[in-house]
């Protein structure tokens, strides 16, 4: 007789020790021990915007090297209008599929998968994954220095070369796709609804460099061009949030130190995306100015050694100068929609503002538009 699925506790609160025995007995990760007791704090406060995170600390009834004395838990946030962007774009059921379908066949490294469950009608996500905070993670604000910068283009590289224009790269419905005109059109009314909001705000004009709202009435102007032009070869699984706060570097791992997390936000599309987020907001502006070719070179360099060859500088530019406007609908969207009572989430705001319209100026992304 197959066991009745026991229901998704509404919040971290709410895990107890006799459920999350249940599951994880049900699941056989515990085989023959039980969990007595559990703790849990919050984790991650600021930064896990769409999501309540909380590291849970276990007393089992005996001792077990193999057991975790902690895990991470992801649940849906509790702040409404965060919520209705992540029921929106189904971001707590995309990353459970990730690590349950996608993460088993790429070459990335991610946290341990212990537990995931999902329940739509109910809306109801929860997902316990190994904690990874024993190893270092380096300040979203501070940013990474130039070996982290890296390390992390490597990984990357790696990651989308396994599923660059691979047999099996759309076998994953649930992930979205270029071309899809819905999609597409959420994301343009996403970004003009939250841009109008956003620039009645002095706050939100004082986040931005001297020229920023220029850029972005050009960028808005010129949006659906920018998204109906996207490429339809060299595509991989981009991870679409890839930065500094969503890594944790391993130093006694030199082949693969790098962990990276928050996969809700897959996508189908040119891998350089990924490359883009990663230096115009995980590293500050005057070490990106100095090495954001560079990286480009070394992106395009480890694809070449995972064989793929079909992408050159200028084409990689080209894409670079997009993708870092095809990110421009964030700012205004973290503004107007996401939680801002925590001073946190005000400096991350603040340092990814300046970044991200700094690179677009600074490298005119503007002019790939037409006249």
């Amino acid at each position: 007789m197959i066991p009745k699925p026991l229901t998704i506790p509404k919040r971290t609160k709410r895990i107890t020790s006799e459920w999350l025995n249940k599951v994880l007995h049900n699941s056989g990760y515990l085989k023959d021990f039980n969990i007595e007791s559990i703790s849990r704090e919050p984790w991650g406060v600021g930064e896990g915007f769409v999501s309540d995170i909380a590291r849970l600390t276990n007393t089992y009834d005996k001792e077990s090297p193999e057991l975790p004395k902690t895990m991470i838990v992801k649940m849906p946030t509790t702040f409404r209008t965060a919520l209705t962007v992540a029921l929106q774009y189904n971001l707590y059921e995309k990353e459970i599929r990730f690590y349950t379908e996608v993460a088993p066949k790429s070459p990335i490294r991610v946290p341990g998968l212990i537990y995931s469950d999902y329940d739509l009608e109910a809306k109801r996500f929860i997902l316990i994954l190994e904690d990874c905070s024993c190893y270092k993670m380096v300040d979203q604000v501070e940013g990474l220095n130039y070996e982290q910068t890296k390390q992390a283009i490597i990984s990357i590289a790696d990651f989308h070369a396994r599923w660059w224009d691979a047999p099996d790269l759309f076998s994953f419905d649930w992930i979205p796709q270029p071309k899809d005109k819905t999609i597409r059109m959420s994301f343009i009314d996403t970004f003009r609804n939250s841009w109008d909001l956003a620039v009645k705000s002095e706050d939100f004009l004082n986040f931005l460099p001297e020229g920023g709202r220029e850029v972005g009435e050009k960028i808005y102007k010129h949006f659906p061009w920018l998204l109906k032009n996207t490429q339809d070869e060299n595509l991989t699984i981009v991870h679409f949030d890839y930065r500094a706060a969503n890594m944790f570097f391993d130093s006694e791992n030199s082949e693969n130190p790098i962990i990276t997390i928050d996969w809700q936000l897959p996508l189908i599309s040119g891998g350089i995306l990924d490359v883009a987020y990663l230096l115009s907001g995980s590293i500050k502006i005057d070490l990106r100015r100095q090495i954001e070719k560079e990286m480009i070179k070394l992106y395009l360099k480890r694809l070449e050694k995972n064989g793929i060859t079909s992408v050159d500088f200028d084409r990689a530019w080209d894409g670079y100068l997009r993708s870092l406007m095809a990110y421009a609908y964030l700012p205004p969207l973290s503004f107007t929609r996401l939680n801002r009572s925590d001073p946190r989430g005000i400096e991350l705001g603040k340092a990814f503002f300046n970044r991200l319209f700094g690179a677009i100026i600074d490298n005119d992304a503007t002019s790939v538009f037409p006249s």
